[in-house]
């Protein structure tokens, strides 16, 4: 592909250029709010023996707000005030994509070792099945985000007539 003149980069190494640390800075968020998510779903679901539907939901909870900020303002470095209708709304369905998943294959884990496994061994293997959901739709969140990130953001409206 011919470079445009004056430019001495060629356009897919921009484009590694600015993809690589987002990427980066995504991944880095999503450890973050992983760790958070597994936190508290280890804490409810193994300490204080919540059922999976809530340890789910509330772990969930517990990292999509940080990720929200971490995507939004540093991987994808925007700025202002989202827009409830252009990002918050797509990206709550988002990750209750990620929600959902997360709670059928906990509670599924979680009935399926019951009892075959001791509890200890249970909550175990019951929460590397709630991380490995996140570490599974990882690749597919950083497409869609990035699409719903990467858009142009709009002025706020003048609402000074």
């Amino acid at each position: 592909m011919p470079r445009s003149p004056g430019s001495s980069v060629a356009p897919a190494a921009a484009e590694r250029g600015v993809l690589v640390p987002k990427l980066l800075r995504y991944f880095t968020g999503s450890v973050v709010a992983t760790v958070c998510s597994e936190v508290v779903f280890v804490l409810l679901y193994g300490v204080l023996g919540t059922g999976t539907t809530w340890s789910s939901t509330l772990s969930w909870l517990a990292g999509a707000v940080p990720n929200f900020w971490l995507n939004r303002n540093w991987a994808w470095q925007r700025t202002g005030r989202p827009s409830l209708r252009g990002e918050v709304l797509p990206y709550a369905a988002i990750v209750l994509f990620t929600l959902l998943l997360a709670t059928l294959a906990t509670h599924g884990a979680d009935a399926w070792l019951q009892d075959r496994v001791s509890d200890s061994l249970r909550v175990v293997l019951v929460a590397v099945v709630f991380l490995a959901v996140y570490v599974v739709v990882f690749v597919l969140r950083f497409v869609l985000l990035d699409r719903l990130f990467s858009r142009p953001q709009h002025p706020p409206a003048d609402r000074s007539r």
